[in-house]
Protein backbone atom coordinates (compact mmCIF):
# COMPACT_ATOMS: atom_id res chain seq x y z
CA UNK A 1 0.00 0.00 0.00
CA UNK A 2 2.95 2.57 0.71
CA UNK A 3 5.55 3.02 -1.54
CA UNK A 4 8.74 3.79 0.03
CA UNK A 5 9.19 7.55 1.27
CA UNK A 6 10.81 10.56 -0.17
CA UNK A 7 12.04 13.12 2.56
CA UNK A 8 10.93 16.64 1.39
CA UNK A 9 8.54 15.64 -0.46
CA UNK A 10 5.71 16.82 1.99
CA UNK A 11 4.66 13.56 2.79
CA UNK A 12 4.93 9.65 1.95
CA UNK A 13 4.01 8.88 -1.16
CA UNK A 14 1.14 6.66 -1.19
CA UNK A 15 -0.14 4.67 -4.58
CA UNK A 16 -3.56 6.09 -6.10
CA UNK A 17 -5.01 2.88 -4.70
CA UNK A 18 -6.06 4.53 -1.96
CA UNK A 19 -8.10 7.91 -3.91
CA UNK A 20 -10.70 7.71 -1.36
CA UNK A 21 -8.93 8.18 1.21
CA UNK A 22 -6.97 6.18 4.14
CA UNK A 23 -9.55 5.79 6.58
CA UNK A 24 -9.07 5.17 10.05
CA UNK A 25 -6.61 1.30 9.20
CA UNK A 26 -4.69 3.28 6.48
CA UNK A 27 -3.77 6.31 8.74
CA UNK A 28 -2.76 3.88 11.92
CA UNK A 29 -0.49 2.13 9.24
CA UNK A 30 0.90 5.08 8.54
CA UNK A 31 1.23 6.04 12.15
CA UNK A 32 1.39 3.01 14.74
CA UNK A 33 1.50 5.84 17.28
CA UNK A 34 -2.30 6.86 16.86
CA UNK A 35 -3.36 2.98 17.11
CA UNK A 36 -5.36 3.21 20.67
CA UNK A 37 -4.52 6.87 20.43
CA UNK A 38 -7.72 9.35 20.54
CA UNK A 39 -7.49 10.92 17.00
CA UNK A 40 -9.97 12.24 14.60
CA UNK A 41 -10.33 12.43 10.59
CA UNK A 42 -11.50 15.91 10.53
CA UNK A 43 -11.58 16.10 6.26
CA UNK A 44 -11.94 14.35 2.94
CA UNK A 45 -9.26 13.56 0.87
CA UNK A 46 -7.88 16.89 -0.95
CA UNK A 47 -5.05 16.80 -3.65
CA UNK A 48 -5.23 21.04 -3.36
CA UNK A 49 -2.55 21.80 -0.24
CA UNK A 50 -0.46 19.56 1.67
CA UNK A 51 1.08 19.46 5.21
CA UNK A 52 3.34 22.00 5.02
CA UNK A 53 0.68 24.96 3.58
CA UNK A 54 -1.92 23.29 5.90
CA UNK A 55 0.18 23.64 8.98
CA UNK A 56 0.56 27.79 7.90
CA UNK A 57 -3.20 28.02 7.11
CA UNK A 58 -3.15 27.70 3.35
CA UNK A 59 -5.94 25.15 1.98
CA UNK A 60 -5.71 25.79 -1.65
CA UNK A 61 -2.23 25.19 -2.29
CA UNK A 62 0.73 22.72 -2.22
CA UNK A 63 3.96 24.03 -0.67
CA UNK A 64 6.99 22.42 -1.49
CA UNK A 65 10.99 22.67 -2.31
CA UNK A 66 10.19 21.51 -6.03
CA UNK A 67 10.33 24.00 -8.38
CA UNK A 68 7.37 23.74 -9.70
CA UNK A 69 5.42 24.95 -6.04
CA UNK A 70 5.13 28.18 -4.13
CA UNK A 71 8.19 27.85 -1.51
CA UNK A 72 8.13 31.37 0.95
CA UNK A 73 11.24 33.08 1.35
CA UNK A 74 13.48 29.96 1.86
CA UNK A 75 16.27 27.64 -0.16
CA UNK A 76 14.70 25.33 -2.06
CA UNK A 77 16.09 21.97 -0.69
CA UNK A 78 15.04 19.19 1.33
CA UNK A 79 16.74 20.31 4.49
CA UNK A 80 14.69 20.66 7.28
CA UNK A 81 16.67 23.96 7.50
CA UNK A 82 14.91 25.28 5.05
CA UNK A 83 11.48 24.39 5.95
CA UNK A 84 12.17 26.44 9.49
CA UNK A 85 13.08 29.11 7.23
CA UNK A 86 9.54 28.70 5.30
CA UNK A 87 7.81 29.06 8.70
CA UNK A 88 10.22 32.11 10.14
CA UNK A 89 9.38 33.99 6.73
CA UNK A 90 5.45 33.49 8.26
CA UNK A 91 6.52 35.61 11.14
CA UNK A 92 7.06 31.92 13.37
CA UNK A 93 9.96 31.38 15.72
CA UNK A 94 11.26 28.60 17.78
CA UNK A 95 10.42 27.69 20.94
CA UNK A 96 10.72 25.23 23.97
CA UNK A 97 7.84 23.04 23.93
CA UNK A 98 4.84 22.06 22.49
CA UNK A 99 2.45 23.20 25.17
CA UNK A 100 -0.51 25.09 24.93
CA UNK A 101 0.41 29.31 24.73
CA UNK A 102 -2.30 31.95 25.14
CA UNK A 103 -1.63 34.22 22.21
CA UNK A 104 0.36 32.00 20.00
CA UNK A 105 0.09 29.56 17.53
CA UNK A 106 2.18 26.44 17.24
CA UNK A 107 3.65 24.16 14.40
CA UNK A 108 5.76 20.92 15.32
CA UNK A 109 8.15 20.47 12.04
CA UNK A 110 9.04 16.73 11.65
CA UNK A 111 12.53 15.20 10.14
CA UNK A 112 14.51 12.13 9.44
CA UNK A 113 18.10 11.97 8.32
CA UNK A 114 18.45 16.09 8.30
CA UNK A 115 15.40 16.00 5.78
CA UNK A 116 11.95 17.36 6.38
CA UNK A 117 9.10 15.09 6.08
CA UNK A 118 6.01 16.51 7.43
CA UNK A 119 4.75 19.68 9.63
CA UNK A 120 1.70 20.06 11.58
CA UNK A 121 -0.26 22.58 13.73
CA UNK A 122 -1.28 23.31 17.10
CA UNK A 123 -5.45 23.88 17.38
CA UNK A 124 -6.95 26.56 19.89
CA UNK A 125 -7.83 24.04 22.64
CA UNK A 126 -4.30 22.43 22.65
CA UNK A 127 -5.03 19.71 20.09
CA UNK A 128 -2.99 18.93 16.55
CA UNK A 129 -3.95 18.83 13.05
CA UNK A 130 -1.94 17.03 10.34
CA UNK A 131 -2.52 16.98 6.36
CA UNK A 132 -1.86 13.65 5.26
CA UNK A 133 -0.47 13.68 1.55
CA UNK A 134 -3.44 14.27 -0.77
CA UNK A 135 -5.38 12.66 1.98
CA UNK A 136 -7.30 13.45 4.83
CA UNK A 137 -6.42 15.88 7.45
CA UNK A 138 -6.94 15.04 11.22
CA UNK A 139 -6.55 15.70 14.93
CA UNK A 140 -4.49 14.10 17.69
CA UNK A 141 -3.70 14.44 20.84
CA UNK A 142 0.52 15.32 20.55
CA UNK A 143 3.01 15.87 17.84
CA UNK A 144 4.65 12.94 18.52
CA UNK A 145 1.69 10.55 18.04
CA UNK A 146 2.91 10.51 14.35
CA UNK A 147 6.77 9.96 14.80
CA UNK A 148 7.54 7.08 13.13
CA UNK A 149 9.11 5.22 9.77
CA UNK A 150 7.09 7.42 7.75
CA UNK A 151 7.24 10.97 9.58
CA UNK A 152 10.27 10.65 11.26
CA UNK A 153 10.69 12.60 14.64
CA UNK A 154 9.46 15.80 16.23
CA UNK A 155 12.37 18.25 14.76
CA UNK A 156 11.16 21.24 16.26
CA UNK A 157 8.57 23.47 17.85
CA UNK A 158 7.66 27.32 16.48
CA UNK A 159 5.25 29.48 17.40
CA UNK A 160 4.02 32.80 16.33
CA UNK A 161 2.05 35.52 17.88
CA UNK A 162 -2.15 35.43 16.70
CA UNK A 163 -3.18 38.86 15.67
CA UNK A 164 -3.86 40.65 18.55
CA UNK A 165 -2.70 38.10 20.95
CA UNK A 166 0.42 38.05 23.38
Amino acid sequence: MYADHTAGDGDPALDSSDAAGLGRTGIQRLCPGLVGANFTITSPPDPAYNCVAYAAGVTDDWWSQAGIYPWPNAPRTPDIGSLISVFRSQGYELCADASIADGYEKVALYAANGLWTHAARQLPGGQWSSKLGVYEDISHESPQALAGDAYGAVHCIMRRKLPGGG
